[in-house]
């Protein structure tokens, strides 16, 4: 059942890499903000079968008619009722200013605080800005198996060409991690699903091929001794349906991540 529907205005901070679903064929979970900070989660989206007039960049304001998905329990769930209409992108000046205003509006620092969101039905938070104490790891697993792709391929040609099939199919066969602690010392390791990490690890798979231990180097580079060491980073925490909904342990994992500079007082850094 899906409610009437709002014309809404949204900040795009959230992409995830393109999931296959023989039911919407490649989706891509979508969230961002609204200007009161408050958060909107927009599934399923189609993204490389849009038309262009409506494809959207991180950053980027969206004007679009969202209807809540009562069948999904985690309020901040929306899908499309309409058209997406594309305006204006936050620049980087001043440090983020821009972003920030909006981004950091509401940031969690204690983990346990924001699972207990979660499980309580009452408040049932499932998207985030979490900033961790430190980042103290950054890791890469192989994933998924060869069948499994295939397996995926046939799902999609049964509805597709074989040669759409195949593009859409292809998949990066790595899973990626950071581990961190929060405000009080809780060490978490979750999984990174934003889009901006497999788009490098495909550029690196198409320079270097598919060694592990080269595409680690490339990431770990990118993702720890860059962003964890030099940025102020900031996560962006999303839950799944099927982990929320059967109240987990921990349903968060990490949708995105959020790095402006860092600012130090005058004098110091």
């Amino acid at each position: 059942m899906i409610e009437e529907s709002s014309k809404q205005k949204i900040l795009i901070l959230v992409k995830t890499y393109p999931t296959l679903s023989t039911k919407n064929i490649e989706t891509v979970c979508t969230a961002g903000m609204r200007e009161d900070g408050s958060w909107v989660r927009i599934y399923p989206i189609t993204y490389r079968r849009m038309d262009k007039s409506q494809r959207f960049r991180k950053y980027q304001w969206i004007e679009a008619n969202l209807a809540r998905n009562t069948s999904d329990p985690r309020l901040e769930s929306y899908k499309l009722a309409g058209d997406i209409k594309p305006l204006r992108i936050l620049d980087t000046r001043d440090g983020w200013k821009n972003r920030k205003n909006i981004v950091l509006k509401n940031v969690y620092t204690d983990l346990a605080m924001l699972i207990n969101e979660a499980r309580d039905k009452n408040v049932s938070t499932s998207l985030a800005a979490f900033k961790p104490a430190r980042i103290i790891g950054f890791s890469v697993s192989k994933f998924p198996t060869k069948l499994e792709n295939i397996q995926k391929q046939k799902a999609l040609e049964e509805q597709l060409d074989k040669k759409q099939a195949r593009k859409l199919a292809e998949q990066v066969p790595y899973k990626f991690y950071y581990t961190f602690v929060d405000e009080n010392g809780k060490r978490s390791r979750m999984q990174i699903l934003d889009w901006e990490i497999y788009q490098l690890c495909r550029k690196i798979i198409r320079k270097y091929g598919y060694k592990k231990d080269v595409v680690y180097r490339h990431l770990r580079e990118k993702y720890f001794d860059e962003l964890a060491k030099e940025r102020d980073v900031y996560l962006f925490l999303g839950t799944t349906k099927y982990w929320h909904i059967r109240r987990s342990s921990n349903p968060f994992m990490i949708i995105g991540v959020f790095y402006p500079p860092k600012t130090y007082p005058i004098g110091r850094k």
